[in-house]
């Protein structure tokens, strides 16, 4: 089976919810940004096609507003308690160069878990909140293990010098879409750490080389992996996913994205991003022999952010979509 993805929205519809938006987040001194983003995904995930049926979000501002709230706690806590030790640094080994770059280091450290949970935690309220055709999608991570191995991953970033991070990044994708859903169909991502580091660093250094001429060749080639390893699968049924993006088209995107950008002073974002959605989806083709009308509910419905304790931690990330990964 063949599936078409289409993105149906328009940039004109786009554009009225985002100048609404943005004039309400400045009237009300950027409280108003919870609902704004949630206004956003309603609409890009309406307007967005799996053959003849659309994908719903159904998150709400509020959920995401007091999401901020925990995680400015946090991180007051987290920069007050750094403060707390910094004071009790004698000056001159803080002023010793050798512990200047050990602590820019180390001062991520309380931050790790705290990223960990925000992932998870932005990938458990996003997926419980996206259906389609009634379906819901959802997320089985375990934070204890998503933390334990960003942390590993973390470290032999640190005794690289940086040169294990695709490893890392690849890793923790791999783990992410590993443990999504969508009913009783599982996500699965197969890309390996090599590649992406070849696709990555060496994606980088021809750029830099050519002074960024093969910037549109690199893109390509993100996007073609990312896309490319990811697959479905129900029992002994699979549905992979082929891109035909090439440079030129990559190009023409980008090209024409900044200049709406640049020379309507920022006005034409929306545009922008209606462009980008149907790139995307214009360059992704379904193959597989999954039977999505078959497909059955299996996740559970989380309707209450502040419920209990766990549903009140994890729903708080969303706000910075931190699927930064």
């Amino acid at each position: 089976m063949n599936y078409k993805i289409s993105f149906r929205g328009d940039g004109k519809t786009l554009f009225k919810i985002w100048i609404t938006n943005l004039l309400l987040t400045i009237c009300t001194l950027g409280i108003y940004y919870p609902w704004a983003k949630a206004n956003m995904k309603k609409y890009l995930y309406s307007s967005t096609y799996l053959g003849d049926y659309s994908f719903e979000f159904h998150g709400t501002g509020k959920q995401m507003f007091f999401g901020l709230i925990k995680f400015l706690l946090i991180i007051s806590v987290l920069i007050l308690l750094l403060r707390v030790i910094y004071d009790f640094i004698p000056t001159e080994l803080a002023e010793n160069v050798l512990f200047i770059y050990l602590s820019d280091w180390l001062v991520l450290i309380p931050y790790l878990p705290v990223l960990a949970l925000f992932i998870h935690g932005s990938r458990r309220y996003s997926m419980s909140r996206t259906s389609y055709r009634g379906i819901r999608f959802g997320y089985r991570g375990d934070k204890k293990s998503l933390v334990l191995l960003m942390c590993k991953g973390a470290l032999f970033t640190l005794l690289t010098l940086g040169i294990y991070y695709p490893w890392l990044a690849n890793d923790v994708r791999k783990y992410i879409y590993g443990n999504t859903r969508f009913g009783n169909v599982k996500l699965e991502f197969n890309g390996k750490g090599l590649d992406y580091f070849s696709k990555l660093v060496l994606g980088l250094f021809v750029c830099y080389l050519t002074f960024g001429t093969f910037y549109f060749w690199y893109k390509k080639r993100l996007f073609k992996f990312l896309y490319e390893n990811l697959s479905f699968s129900k029992d002994e049924s699979v549905i992979k996913i082929k891109t035909s993006v090439t440079e030129g088209k990559v190009f023409k995107l980008l090209v024409v994205n900044w200049l709406l950008i640049l020379f309507t002073l920022g006005l034409g974002y929306p545009f922008a991003k209606v462009r980008s959605m149907r790139f995307i989806a214009e360059n992704l083709e379904l193959h597989g022999d999954i039977d999505l009308d078959n497909v059955i509910q299996t996740e559970e419905n989380y309707t209450d952010a502040t419920g209990d304790a766990e549903d009140s931690v994890d729903s708080s990330s969303d706000f910075f979509d931190m699927d930064i990964f």
